[in-house]
């Protein structure tokens, strides 16, 4: 934070790997509007942006894993953390919808950055089934027309 660059010099091109499995779970807007200030006006961010979505999941392995885990204090917490993994036996029952969406580098910078997200979504369910979480996903501009994706049915999507 107290760091400055020799000369003043600043960078053409930030790169990021902060990309975490929701999009923006590792910090990622924060740190790289913290490192804008090391960025020349008009230089590059890769990525670009990053989109994250939701959709509600029937897990019931998942669920019952976390419920019954006994690495944390409680069994709420357990419940209430949340854990990155590949579904093979879950079922989103309802199309993701999208939650938040992070451009690099930030217009509003240095005048007013703010990444607090707050919001209300309504799913419309395409099957019955229990709720037992939800499922996140990303999509992210790296470049260009480069992308990154874990998005279901996205043309982006990452294989």
């Amino acid at each position: 934070r107290k760091w400055k660059p020799p000369n003043n010099e600043k960078a053409d091109i930030m790169v990021s790997e902060l990309l975490g499995s929701f999009g923006d779970n590792e910090l990622s807007p924060e740190c790289l509007d913290g490192a804008q200030y090391f960025l020349k006006d008009g230089g590059v961010s890769i990525p670009q942006d990053y989109t994250s979505y939701i959709a509600p999941l029937a897990a019931a392995k998942l669920w019952n894993d976390a419920k019954h885990s006994k690495t944390l204090e409680t069994e709420l917490k357990a419940l209430e953390t949340p854990y990155v993994v590949k579904i093979h036996n879950g079922l989103p029952l309802a199309a993701p919808e999208l939650m938040f969406t992070f451009e690099h580098p930030n217009v509003d910078f240095p005048d007013h950055i703010d990444n607090s997200r707050y919001k209300t979504l309504r799913f419309t369910f395409e099957r019955g089934g229990t709720i037992h979480g939800l499922v996140g996903y990303f999509e992210s501009k790296l470049y260009g027309d480069v992308y990154i994706s874990i998005l279901p049915d996205s043309p982006n999507l990452s294989h």
